[in-house]
């Protein structure tokens, strides 16, 4: 098809060009609908003529004028409207779809002029959600509907409530750009601007964030910018230009700093035409699709250029977009995969993943020996406040594609991962995450004791939440006490956190949280990491004050699995000095209690 193009747009270049109009009025970059028509503008400063040719023209090119800054070239061209394809011609030679295009027809298509004040978002309103209430989901959208992969947005929708349901307050998918096929985790994206065709398009995206608020779900947008593609990528030598034999061109370093574990595609952080355009990409999701946060995606790979070489071009965008982020959107959170406080970057948090990969191992070793107390200690009380994420299941860390790890039930035992052991000390560590100053993470499937290690074409099994649906209500009563919903653990927003008993030789830990403190919030979280049932009425646990304190959250409630023990105590009553109780446990399993008493009585 492009080469017919091509023989169309030689001949009919010559007809047109002494008709190219003059230089638009409007300024932005891209394609912009407006009353008449709409204007066409693109970066490429070292082509040596221009085109765009589309639907409007039957494929015909129409010559741009460069623009007087030398950079860009432009044109208006009555008539263009949404909906209609185009792409750009340079050089005689060079068919490139537009790098800001907000919609394409395929990864390997063409662009679509697309309006973005034409979507109607009714009464939205974006939920105002503090720091300390954040609970995320993270999800694939390709996957979560549970339907033959792809699926879309619009079938992700009903299973929000599912979300909304468990006491989650944000959802954050993973990366919903244009990328090549329809299968993706989504990190090799091919237009940054565009959203993918397959999951239903940028129209269909909008639809997804007001469902979202409608449900008081916050959504979290997963970006991707320490590399693009490396297939179906038009940004590659967009203009033709390359140096140093890198090949990039005008949006890539074209030197080692290309280099990269996915390819040689490490934007040029360093060239202020693409530093903008990355702080143009987020700027849009934020106001034209009304996200509300970021996560950005490996930014080890934006502030190192490979073997740790400091890279302060790619510091200093972060730092610039996130300071003007903080500054003019201030709700919006902003959250890095990694490195997010090596420098002065104005993030909020970032993924703890040192804190997951010490958990893991605490739950998902073979032998209680392995399992250390000072650990538990360390990874609850190192980093308190909210500038972490805390998480056991994550998409990287239950890929069977990496390094063939899978769902944490299924590393626990590998054999029968819905057994006893393996959903015991699932929910265990859940409930240290619940119960861990930060912000807590889980993701889809997670919740219904999912064993299937994730990928694209590994649809969710809803019909796990009737399999395990004892598993379901633990998490959600957990997210619900995390928030103090019930209005008894007011402690467990809060950042406060003080480890009173660790036993080694037991494999016991008991702690407090708090929130204002002084007493006034305590919430004492017991967790036994062994395999013993602790139920003979003589094991002693240290509390912040005497009096009855009362039971919340059992992890081995027959409630959650016939197959529970069903051990422990409705309430304890601590005294002495210090104060302390007769706390019965049963193995692998959490308990969480406060002095206010519960709005329903505490089951087993």
């Amino acid at each position: 098809m492009n080469s017919i193009r091509a023989g169309i747009l030689a001949v009919s270049s010559l007809l047109l060009a002494a008709l190219a109009p003059a230089q638009p009025a409007r300024p932005e970059l891209g394609a912009t609908p407006h009353a008449d028509g709409t204007t066409f503008r693109v970066w490429a400063p070292f082509a040596a003529t221009a085109h765009v040719a589309g639907e409007f023209s039957s494929w015909i090119g129409i010559p741009m004028a460069r623009d007087p800054d030398g950079g860009t070239w432009s044109v208006d061209i009555p008539g263009a409207r949404p909906g209609q394809r185009y792409k750009y011609f340079f050089n005689g030679a060079i068919w490139k779809r537009d790098p800001r295009a907000r919609q394409v027809n395929h990864s390997n298509g063409d662009s679509v002029i697309y309006d973005p004040d034409a979507f109607d978002w009714g009464d939205d309103r974006a939920p105002e959600i503090p720091r300390h209430d954040l609970v995320i989901y993270q999800l694939h959208i390709g996957t979560f509907a549970g339907k033959d992969p792809p699926g879309t947005f619009d079938d992700a929708i009903p299973h929000l409530d599912h979300v909304r349901d468990l006491g989650c307050t944000a959802v954050e998918p993973l990366p919903v750009n244009e990328f090549p096929g329809g299968r993706s985790w989504g990190y090799n994206l091919c237009d940054p601007f565009a959203i993918e065709t397959d999951y239903g398009g940028p129209d269909a995206f909008k639809r997804f964030v007001r469902a979202a608020h409608d449900r008081g779900l916050a959504v979290i947008a997963d970006v991707v910018h320490n590399h693009y593609g490396p297939t179906d990528l038009d940004l590659w030598q967009y203009d033709s230009a390359y140096w140093n034999g890198y090949y990039g061109g005008i949006y890539f370093y074209n030197d080692p700093r290309a280099e990269t574990p996915w390819g040689h595609t490490r934007p040029d952080y360093g060239r202020p035409e693409v530093r903008q355009f990355i702080r143009d990409q987020i700027f849009m999701y934020a106001d034209e699709y009304r996200i509300d946060g970021f996560r950005w995606d490996s930014v080890f790979h934006i502030v190192t250029t490979g073997d740790w070489n400091r890279n302060p071009e790619g510091i200093q965008m972060l730092r610039d977009i996130n300071r003007e982020l903080a500054q003019t959107r201030p709700r919006l959170v902003r959250i890095a995969e990694d490195h997010a406080f090596d420098y002065d970057m104005a993030f909020d948090a970032q993924w703890d993943i040192g804190y997951r990969w010490a958990l893991f191992h605490l739950v998902a070793d073979a032998w209680d020996y392995e399992r250390d107390m000072r650990t538990v200690a360390g990874v609850l009380s190192d980093w308190p406040g909210f500038q972490r994420i805390a998480f056991t299941e994550a998409h990287d860390y239950v890929a069977g594609m990496n390094y063939g790890r899978s769902r944490v039930p299924a590393m626990i035992h590998p054999e029968d991962a819905a057994s006893l052991w393996a959903r015991k000390r699932a929910l265990l560590g859940a409930a240290t995450v619940m119960t861990t100053p930060g912000i807590p993470m889980i993701f889809q499937g997670q919740e219904m004791n999912e064993t299937r290690g994730f990928n694209d074409d590994v649809p969710m099994r809803w019909d796990l939440t009737n399999t395990f649906a004892g598993i379901v209500r633990a998490y959600a009563d957990l997210i619900h006490l995390r928030r103090n919903l019930y209005g008894t653990t007011s402690g467990l927003p809060g950042a406060g956190v003080f480890v009173q008993h660790v036993d080694n030789d037991n494999k016991v830990v008991a702690y407090t949280r708090w929130n204002q403190g002084g007493e006034t919030d305590d919430v004492v979280v017991v967790a036994n990491f062994s395999c013993n049932d602790y139920d003979k009425n003589d094991y002693a646990i240290r509390y912040p004050s005497a009096g009855t304190w009362y039971r919340h959250f059992n992890g081995d409630s027959k409630l959650y699995s016939g197959d529970f023990g069903g051990v422990g105590a409705p309430q304890v009553d601590a005294a002495g000095d210090p104060p302390a109780a007769i706390v019965s446990m049963g193995k692998y399993s959490v308990q969480i209690f406060s002095k206010t008493p519960p709005a329903f009585p505490s089951p087993n």
